[in-house]
């Protein structure tokens, strides 16, 4: 007999953009960096992929279930911040909190995604953790 195995919900997820731009390429390195690196027991990074499986996968109702037990933040790299609207639009939530992260000083190169530096990487990097660490995340996360 198969053993059954329940996955413990992360407390935080984290939605990134999918836009093909340099703040949306940073945003989801980022996401990734603090839910693989930083904090990976209260943190997972899912996002429109995710959704889109769901919905094909006929589990849209799971993946909303899943989404309210979290602390939902999403992180866009724009001004039609599609990450949000994706959440709200297909699944009727409202993030616990919206990034929107975007290049002041570069403005001119941020569709262009090879342009992407480590330090807009360490820039979202750094947003993200501050958002997550106004949730009081448990001792022992890796700085």
């Amino acid at each position: 007999m198969a053993e059954r195995r329940s996955k413990k919900v992360k407390p935080i997820c984290l939605f990134p953009c999918s836009g093909f731009n340099i703040p949306g390429e940073a945003v989801r390195m980022a996401s990734g960096i603090i839910s693989e690196e930083i904090y990976p027991d209260i943190s997972e990074t899912m996002g429109i992929v995710e959704l889109t499986r769901a919905f094909i996968d006929g589990n849209a109702q799971g993946f909303k279930k899943k989404l309210g037990k979290q602390k939902v933040v999403t992180i866009d790299g724009c001004q039609y911040q599609c990450a949000r609207e994706f959440i709200r639009r297909f699944l009727q939530i409202e993030p616990d909190r919206e990034i929107i992260f975007r290049l002041a000083d570069r403005e001119e190169v941020a569709n262009k995604i090879t342009h992407t530096k480590e330090e807009d990487i360490k820039e979202a990097v750094r947003l993200i953790k501050a958002c997550i660490d106004e949730f009081n995340p448990p001792a022992g996360a890796n700085p």
